[in-house]
């Protein structure tokens, strides 16, 4: 099942602002998470665990505030590593996230164009 949106925040994003807004709120955190991403990859690959940890927690955030459940429950654990300099795994976690993100735009294609 491609990544989606978690029932309780789902209905919750609904009685917000219904279709218009869930549709809003995913491609904004399409657009923002693919430079986060590209960007934590880049602070990897030159060791930079500050930068990553700033693009990890932002991540973390969003992907939280919307129920992203497959993605934050990785953010969340690399975010622990990340505050404690610890890259080990991080690239592989963010080339993860990068799958998953591309779930999330395949999800709001069909259920949110």
């Amino acid at each position: 099942m491609p990544t989606e949106i978690a029932a309780d925040k789902l209905a919750e994003l609904k009685a917000l602002g219904g279709d218009a807004l869930i549709s809003k709120l995913l491609g904004k955190f399409m657009e923002n998470s693919g430079k986060l991403l590209s960007d934590a990859l880049a602070a990897v690959a030159a060791g930079d665990a500050a930068k990553v940890d700033y693009c990890v927690h932002t991540l973390k955030g969003s992907a939280l505030s919307l129920g992203l459940n497959d993605m934050s429950n990785i953010l969340v654990d690399l975010n622990v590593r990340t505050k404690a300099k610890n890259l080990l795994g991080a690239e592989n976690d963010l080339k993860k996230l990068q799958q998953l993100l591309a779930e999330v735009k395949e999800y709001k294609n069909i259920h949110f164009p």
